[in-house]
C-alpha cells in the first residue's frame, strides 16, 4: 500500500506533498488534522479550501467524517473562520470528500452536546451524528483509492478543490452573522456611495446597510440583479442593486437612493453566503441589532441587550411588589427601549409604550410587531427622553402623565444608557471626556445644580427627570449601584428620595458586550413615598 506503516504526521506530510503540492497544507487550524489553503490569499483573506480528518490504518469513511464533524462542532470552527467548500477524510489507502454545505445542517441540531470527545465512538452523540451523516455521504461523497484511482483523484482536485472558492454558499445563523458583518465592513462598506459621517449625524449606521443586505432573497443564484428584499420595514432596504431609505426615516420630501460603486466586489462577497439567514434565526438577528452597534455609540445610546433571564426575573420582582395582576392594573413605558427586548414576556400590549432615541430601532420594533411581537405599532415611537418635551409624546401617554391618578399606575421600566462625561478612560489618562455625551442634554442643564456630579451619567439624568416630572410613578430600572453608595452621588441621593421597594444584583459580565467585574442591579423605586436610602438587603 502507498502509505502503509507510517505515523499520522508523516501521512499528512506525504498527502500534502503528493496530492496538494500546488496548495498550502502547512497551516494548523485548531484541532482539525489537515487543512488546505490556496497559496495566495483572495480579497476575502485566508479562506480554507478543505478541512480533513487523518487516520493511519484502514478506517471506515463514515467514522472518519463523524469524528471530523464532532471536532468542528465542538470548537465551532465555522464561527471563527469561513468554512471551506469541502470536508475530507483520509487514511493510508484512500481519501474521501464531501461538500461542506451538504453536512452543515448537522451543526445546527438543537439540544446537542458538542462537548463529547470526538474519538469516543460509544457516545449517543457520535451515534446520532453517524446516523445523520451516513445518509448524506451515500448521496454526496467522493472516495478515491490512491493507486487505483490516481488519475480520477487528480482530476477531482483540479476541478473541485482548486476551484472551491466558488463552490460553497454558507448559511447565515445567530453565531456567524457578526463575523460576517466584520468582513462586510472591510469588503462591502467601502463600495457604498455615501458620506458615512453625514449619515452618522442622522443616526444611520453601517449596520443598517448590513441588515438590508442580509434580509434579501438571493433566489439561489450567483447574480444580484434578481435579489429582492424580504423585509420592507427595515430602516435601510435593499432595492435595485442599491439601497433605499424611506423619506419618513430621514425627514425629507423624497426617499433617498444610494448606489453601490463596485458591484463586482459586492457580488463576489455575497456569492459566498446563502441569503436570507436561516428562518429560525431571523427574528433573533433583527432583535440583536445592538451587537452591530459600535462601542462608543452603544455607550451613548445605551444599546446593551438585557439578557432574557434577567428580564424574566425583573418581571417576577414587579409582580411581587405590584401584585400578580400588575400588567392589567398598570401602564408600562420603556423610554430607553432600543429594540424592545426588555418588554419581551409582557402580555397586555394595550398598556405598553416604548420609545427610543433612534428611528432605526423604531423600525426594528415595527418589523418585530409584524412578525408577532406583542406590542402596538402606535405605542412604539421615536423620542429623545433627555431633550424632547413631553408634548411630543403620543396623546394617550400624555393623558397618563398629566393625570395624577393614572400616573400612580405608571411603571417606567428601563435599562437606560450608562455613558458619562468623565469615563474611566479619562481618570486613567487613556481617553478624553465625553463632553458631547452626557453634559449637553437639556435634562442635565435643568437639574445639574440639584443632582451634582452624579448627574454627569446619563442613567442619573433619566432618573432625575422621571422623579421630578413624572411624580408618583413607579421606576423599575437596571443600573450600576453608584446611586446607592458612590460619593459622587451624594447630592443625587439628597434629591432623589424615592423609596426602594426591592432589588437584586447580578454580575455585569452576564450582559452582552459589558466588560468588567462590577455589579448591575434591578431596582424598583416608589416615587410616591419620600425617604433617603440607608440600606436594604439585596437578592
Amino acid at each position: 500500500m502507498k502509505y502503509k506503516n507510517i505515523r499520522e504526521e508523516e501521512l499528512k506530510n506525504k498527502i500534502g506533498a503528493d496530492w496538494f503540492k500546488n496548495f498550502d497544507t502547512t497551516e494548523i487550524l485548531g484541532n482539525i488534522d489537515f487543512a488546505v489553503f490556496p497559496k495566495q490569499d483572495s480579497i476575502f483573506g485566508r479562506t480554507a479550501l478543505l478541512w480533513a480528518e487523518a487516520k493511519t490504518g484502514d478506517f471506515n469513511v463514515t467514522t472518519m467524517f463523524v469524528q471530523l464533524v464532532l471536532t468542528i462542532g465542538k470548537a465551532r470552527t465555522f464561527d471563527k473562520t469561513l468554512p471551506p467548500a469541502f470536508l475530507g477524510a483520509f487514511d493510508f489507502r484512500k481519501i474521501a470528500f464531501v461538500s461542506y454545505i451538504s453536512v452543515q445542517d448537522i451543526f445546527y441540531m438543537n439540544d446537542f452536546n458538542w462537548n463529547v470527545p470526538p474519538s469516543n465512538h460509544e457516545t449517543k452523540e457520535f451515534k446520532l451524528v453517524k446516523e445523520r451523516i451516513e445518509a448524506v455521504l451515500k448521496q454526496n461523497t467522493y472516495v478515491y483509492d490512491y493507486q487505483k484511482d490516481e488519475k480520477e483523484l487528480k482530476i477531482f482536485i483540479a476541478n473541485n478543490i482548486a476551484k472551491a472558492t466558488e463552490a460553497s454558499k454558507i448559511k447565515i445563523d445567530k453565531n456567524n452573522f457578526i463575523p460576517i458583518y466584520l468582513r462586510w465592513l472591510e469588503i462591502v462598506k467601502p463600495t457604498i456611495d455615501v458620506n458615512w459621517d453625514d449619515l452618522k449625524k442622522a443616526n444611520i449606521l453601517d449596520s443598517d446597510f448590513y441588515l438590508a443586505d442580509l434580509f434579501v432573497d438571493d433566489k439561489d443564484t450567483q447574480k444580484i440583479d434578481d435579489d429582492l428584499t424580504i423585509r420592507d420595514n427595515l430602516f435601510v432596504v435593499y432595492q435595485n442593486q442599491g439601497y433605499k431609505i424611506a423619506k419618513e426615516n430621514i425627514k425629507q420630501m423624497f426617499d433617498a437612493t444610494i448606489n453601490i460603486r463596485n458591484k463586482e466586489a459586492y457580488l463576489q462577497f455575497w456569492k459566498r453566503y446563502k441569503r436570507p439567514p436561516l428562518k429560525q434565526f431571523q427574528d433573533y438577528i433583527i432583535e440583536r441589532r445592538d451587537l452591530l452597534v459600535p462601542q462608543d455609540i452603544r455607550e451613548r445610546k445605551g444599546a446593551f441587550f438585557t439578557p432574557f433571564k434577567w428580564v424574566e426575573l425583573s418581571q417576577k420582582y414587579l409582580a411581587d411588589v405590584l401584585g400578580q395582576n400588575w400588567q392589567e392594573e398598570y401602564f408600562i413605558w420603556d423610554c430607553a427601549a432600543g429594540t424592545g427586548n426588555l418588554l419581551a414576556g409582557l402580555t397586555n400590549k394595550y398598556n405598553i409604550w416604548a420609545s427610543t432615541l433612534d428611528q432605526a430601532d423604531v423600525k426594528v420594533m415595527h418589523e418585530r410587531i409584524e412578525h408577532g411581537a406583542n406590542l402596538l405599532e402606535s405605542h412604539v415611537f421615536q423620542f429623545d427622553f433627555l431633550n424632547d418635551d413631553f408634548t411630543k409624546l403620543p396623546q394617550g401617554l400624555q393623558d397618563i402623565i398629566n393625570d395624577e391618578n393614572k400616573r400612580r399606575k405608571l411603571v417606567i421600566y428601563i435599562n437606560p444608557p450608562y455613558a458619562e462625561a468623565a469615563s474611566m478612560g479619562t481618570v486613567t489618562n487613556t481617553g478624553s471626556n465625553k463632553t458631547d455625551v452626557a453634559v449637553t442634554t437639556k435634562v442635565y442643564e435643568k437639574y445639574r445644580n440639584k443632582i451634582g456630579i452624579g448627574g454627569r451619567e446619563l442613567f442619573a439624568q433619566f432618573f432625575a427627570r422621571i422623579y421630578a416630572e413624572i411624580p408618583y410613578s413607579v421606576l423599575a430600572e437596571f443600573s450600576k449601584l453608584k446611586i446607592l453608595q458612590a460619593p459622587n452621588f451624594s447630592d443625587f441621593r439628597g434629591f432623589f428620595r424615592a423609596k426602594l421597594e426591592k432589588f437584586f444584583v447580578v454580575p455585569a459580565d452576564t450582559f452582552d458586550n459589558v466588560k468588567g467585574k462590577f455589579p448591575i442591579g434591578f431596582f424598583i423605586w416608589n416615587t410616591s413615598e419620600k425617604e433617603e436610602f440607608i440600606e436594604l438587603k439585596s437578592d
